[in-house]
C-alpha cells in the first residue's frame, strides 16, 4: 500500500504539490501586496506567544543567555548554529518555527515545479546531506514533518540513514556511489556551492572505485535541470565554477535561511528574493533606528533584524541585506555578507565586502589569513590560482602605506589545487559538519586564523613570497 502511494506521487508530483500549496501561495502573494499590515498582524501574534515585550533596540544572543523560557510554546529541541563566523549558539525550536521552515520549503518546491518554466519528469533530487561520522547521527530532514518526509522519500536519490561513516572520505564515497547511479536526477539542492564542488572533485578522483571510465557529468546526469545553492556574496565565485561544469543547467540562488529563522525565498515571478513576511518579522537597522520591512529603500543596505515564535525578538543577525527591487509592495532582499568581519593588522581594515569587490573580476579561489606569529605581521594567501594579489591589495591606501613603512611584511602565497578542500577539512577538524560550513574568504578572528595557518603548514605546499 505504501509503495503504491509513493508510485502515484512520483507520477503526479507537480500536480500534487500544486494542490498542497495552492492556498499558501495565494495567501503569500496577497501578503506581498500589503507588507505593512502583514507584518503588523504577525507582530501581534508574536506578542501573544513570546514572554518578553518587544525591545526598543536590536538584541544580541547574549541577551537571551540564562533566560529559562522565551516563549509560551513548547521547545521541541535546541539547534546549534554552525560557529563558522562566531561563537556557537543554542537556538530553541518550537512547533511554529518548524512550521515556518516547512512552509518555506513547500512554497519553494511549488514555485520550482509549477512556475519556474522548467519541466520535471522524475522529480528525483539530491538534498544537501550532513555526514554521520562514527556515533554522531545528523539528519537534515528533522526540520520537516513526518508527512512531508513521507512525500519526499520516493524522490530522494540519497538516504541519510545509509551514510554512517568513520571519516569524511568514506562519507563522500557512499554519497558518490548513490549519485553516479542516479541517471534520472533532475534537481541538486545544496547550501554551499563548494560542498558540491568538493563532491564533484571526489567523483573525479575516484572514478575507478565508482565504476566510471570517462568523466562527463552531463552523461552521468543527462536529465539534470536545476542546481540550487548560494550564489551571492562570497559564494559567487564557486557558484560560477559550478555553472562551468553545467552550462545548460539552471543555477538558482538560495534564499537567506539561517538557524534562527527563514528570511527570504527565490521567487520566479519576482526574479529575486522575496522576504517570508508571513513567517518571520523582518526589520532593518540603519545604525540609528529600526525600520519596518515596508520602509526599505531601493539600493540601500541594512543590518537585518528578525523576530520569531521561538522568543528571539528584534534579534540582530549581523547579516547585511540590500533592497534590489520590489515584488508588489514588498522589498526584494539580496544577502550582501556578514557585518563586522574585518582585519586590521596595521590600519588596512580588510573586510569581506571590500575583498570581494576588489577581486570580483577574478575566477580564482582564495583565503586571506592574517598572521601575527612573527614580530612583524603579514598576510598569508591560500589559493588555487596566482592572481595579482599584492598589486590589487596595494590599491587600498592604508595597506599600501603599511607596506611602504614596513609595518607589514610581504604576503606569502601558498598554492594548492583545492584550497576549499583544505578549508573544509580544517572546519571538520573543529567538529563542524559539512552542511553547516559557511563560505568565507577572510579569517577575521585571529585565534581561528592561527589555527588555520597551522593546518596549512601541515600540507607542506609550495610558497612564493612577493619581494
Amino acid at each position: 500500500m505504501v509503495s503504491g502511494v509513493k508510485l502515484i506521487l512520483s507520477h503526479f508530483l507537480p500536480l500534487f504539490v500544486h494542490f498542497l500549496v495552492k492556498r499558501r501561495r495565494q495567501s503569500f502573494i496577497r501578503a506581498c501586496s500589503d507588507p505593512k499590515k502583514t507584518q503588523e498582524d504577525l507582530k501581534k501574534g508574536l506578542e501573544i506567544f513570546c514572554k518578553s515585550p518587544f525591545p526598543e533596540s536590536p538584541t544580541e544572543y547574549k541577551d537571551y543567555i540564562g533566560a529559562k523560557e522565551l516563549t509560551r510554546e513548547r521547545v521541541k529541541f535546541f539547534e546549534t548554529t554552525s560557529g563558522s563566523s562566531g561563537p556557537k549558539k543554542e537556538i530553541p525550536y518550537t512547533p511554529s518555527l518548524l512550521k515556518s521552515f516547512e512552509n518555506m520549503f513547500l512554497l519553494w518546491v511549488d514555485d520550482l515545479m509549477n512556475h519556474s518554466g522548467l519541466r520535471f519528469k522524475s522529480g528525483k533530487f539530491f538534498m544537501s546531506i550532513s555526514p554521520t561520522i562514527g556515533e554522531k547521527k545528523v539528519d537534515d530532514r528533522k526540520y520537516l514533518s513526518p508527512m512531508l518526509n513521507f512525500i519526499l522519500s520516493p524522490f530522494l536519490v540519497s538516504n541519510p540513514n545509509h551514510h554512517i561513516s568513520q571519516n569524511g572520505d568514506e562519507f563522500l564515497l557512499k554519497i558518490s556511489k548513490e549519485l553516479v547511479h542516479s541517471p534520472k536526477l533532475e534537481i541538486i539542492s545544496v547550501w554551499s556551492p563548494t560542498y558540491l564542488l568538493s563532491l564533484l572533485e571526489f567523483i573525479d578522483t575516484h572514478r575507478k572505485e565508482l565504476g566510471l571510465t570517462d568523466l562527463d557529468f552531463k552523461d552521468i546526469w543527462p536529465q539534470l535541470k536545476l542546481i540550487s545553492c548560494w550564489t551571492h556574496a562570497q559564494a559567487k565565485i564557486p557558484a560560477s565554477k559550478i555553472k562551468s561544469y553545467f552550462p545548460d543547467v539552471m543555477i538558482q540562488g538560495k534564499g537567506l535561511l539561517m538557524t534562527e529563522a527563514p528570511v527570504t525565498i527565490p521567487w520566479s515571478e519576482a526574479k529575486g528574493f522575496v522576504p517570508l513576511l508571513t513567517e518571520t518579522l523582518i526589520e532593518f537597522w540603519d545604525g540609528e533606528k529600526i525600520l519596518g520591512l515596508h520602509e526599505g529603500v531601493l539600493g540601500k543596505t541594512y543590518s537585518l533584524l528578525i523576530s520569531q515564535f521561538n522568543g528571539l525578538l528584534r534579534y540582530n543577525t549581523h547579516d547585511k541585506v540590500k533592497v534590489t527591487g520590489y515584488y508588489y509592495k514588498t522589498p526584494l532582499l539580496e544577502f550582501m555578507g556578514r557585518e563586522g568581519r574585518c582585519t586590521d593588522l596595521a590600519g588596512e581594515k580588510f573586510s569581506e565586502e571590500l575583498l570581494r569587490d576588489l577581486f570580483k573580476e577574478d575566477t580564482g579561489t582564495f583565503f586571506l589569513v592574517p598572521d601575527q606569529r612573527e614580530e612583524l605581521p603579514r598576510y598569508f594567501i591560500l589559493t588555487d590560482k596566482m592572481l595579482p594579489f599584492e598589486e590589487k591589495l596595494r590599491t587600498i591606501y592604508h595597506y599600501h602605506l603599511a607596506r611602504e613603512l614596513n609595518q607589514l611584511k610581504p604576503i606569502v602565497i601558498k598554492i594548492t589545487n583545492n584550497p576549499m578542500k583544505i578549508y573544509f577539512e580544517f572546519c571538520q577538524s573543529k567538529g563542524m559538519i559539512l552542511g553547516d560550513i559557511k563560505e568565507r574568504i577572510l579569517f577575521s578572528e585571529l585565534d581561528d586564523a592561527n589555527k588555520f595557518l597551522e593546518w596549512i603548514d601541515k600540507e607542506n605546499l609550495p610558497s612564493n613570497q612577493y619581494p
